[in-house]
Parts: structure tokens; sequence; C-alpha cells
């Protein structure tokens, strides 16, 4: 039995080795702000939940239309959680790959159909590792990763608009990186 949880574990940090490296390839573009989802001031507990829902409000008030979705995730969670988004995402080209390591994991890249991007959010669990909205010109317009920092790139205007669709409580959860380091510099105990 422990073999097996050293095995699991070795497999999710692989997991998160290969998120790590690919976290550094994705990104938005130069003229417009990057935003992160702050935990701390969403209004619950339920993380996935509420990142979901932000997630779906960004890419409806992005002018950049989703061309790409990317995903990562362990595949048996994820079927446990929503078999049939799972089946559109393997239809629609992602791969399922096995290894020595792992019972299997979901990922790849796809066109982004409304069914695919759907199935995607749908998925906003902790074992989606990774997921990113990709627009036509390869620039990120979301994108989630280590299954709990997600990122938006939004210009002013989609950003005002953003504040006008969420609650006041989820919207202030969206901010720039510039205001998370001030957030965490106030937050240091040594000062």
């Amino acid at each position: 039995m422990l073999g097996e949880v050293e095995e699991a574990i070795k497999a999710e940090m692989k997991a998160i080795e290969k998120a790590d490296g690919f976290h550094e390839t994705v990104d938005g573009p130069d003229d417009e702000t990057r935003y992160i989802l702050h935990e701390d001031r969403l209004p619950s507990d339920r993380y996935h939940e509420l990142a979901r829902t932000i997630t779906e409000a960004v890419l409806d008030v992005s002018p950049r239309e989703v061309a790409t979705v990317g995903v990562q995730g362990i595949g048996d969670f994820l079927r446990d959680r929503d078999e049939e988004a799972v089946k559109t995402l393997l239809e629609s080209g992602v791969s399922y790959v096995e290894s020595e390591h792992n019972d299997g994991t979901i990922e790849g890249q796809c066109v982004a159909t409304p069914d695919v991007v759907e199935a995607v959010l749908s998925l906003h669990i902790p074992d989606l590792i990774q997921a990113y909205f990709i627009d036509n010109e390869g620039e990120a317009i979301a994108a989630r990763f280590d299954d709990t920092i997600q990122y938006y790139w939004l210009p002013e205007a989609a950003y005002r608009q953003l504040g006008k669709r969420l609650q006041s409580d989820l919207f202030s959860a969206v901010i720039t990186h510039e205001e998370l380091e001030q957030i965490i510099e106030r937050e240091r105990p040594d000062r």
C-alpha cells in the first residue's frame, strides 16, 4: 500500500514538474493587462467553482475569440467529475497518456468549439492541473496552472465589463500582479 502511495506521489510530482515547464510558454498579448485570481479574496472556500465562474465571464467579455484550448489533468479523477466532458475532449484531439507512474492523464490541445470550451470549464476541479484558452494569434486569454493559479489577460475596457458582470466580491479577487505583490509585502511578518 505504501509503495502505491509513493508511486502516486512521484507521478503527481512529475506532472507538476511538466506543468511548471509549460507554465512559462503561455502568455497573453503585451497590450493587455495580466490579472491573477487571488484566492484569499474569494468569498468562500469553493475556489474551483468560483474560478470556473470567473473564467467563463472573462471568456465572454474578452474581445478576442478562443481558437484553441489545452488541458492536462488526471484522467480518472476528471472522468469521475464529468465523463462526457472527458469524452468530448478525447474525441476532439486531446490525448489520454498512460505511463508506468500513473493510470493516465488527459493532455493536449484541440480546436475550441463551444462544446470543448464548456467541457474544459466543467472540469475545473483540483485534478485539472492545467487549462488554457488561446486566441488565433497563439496568445492566452485565460490560463490555469498547478490547478490553483488562474491568469487572465484583458484590455481595460473588458476588465471594466468584467466588473459589471461579476458580483463585486468575485470581481475584487481579480487583481494585477502589482496588486498581489503589494498585498504580499503588506502581509510580510518581518516588516
